[in-house]
């Protein structure tokens, strides 16, 4: 099924673009759409190579680091093993 579409296109361009399609032997609609097809294409294969990091971004926009010293660690491990082990 095709769908019509609307586009608002500088006047420069479009010529281009004509002469383009037309050297080509192809409708302007016709370019454009492979294109388009081409560009979504592209953006799935970029999608699917890089999954884990998508998760690890996600990860990071609702996380922060935690800042610590080393003292506070030995701190928190030391009451830790004392109610631990009494």
């Amino acid at each position: 099924m095709k769908t019509k579409l609307t586009l608002n296109v500088d006047d420069k361009i479009v010529a281009r673009a004509k002469r383009a399609s037309a050297r080509r032997k192809v409708s302007l609609s016709s370019l454009v759409e492979d294109y388009l097809e081409e560009l979504s294409e592209k953006d799935a294969q970029i999608k699917k190579s890089k999954p884990a990091l998508d998760i690890i971004e996600r990860i990071r926009k609702y996380t922060r680091p935690v800042e610590i010293s080393d003292a506070e660690i030995k701190k928190q491990l030391t009451g830790y093993l004392e109610k631990k082990h009494g």
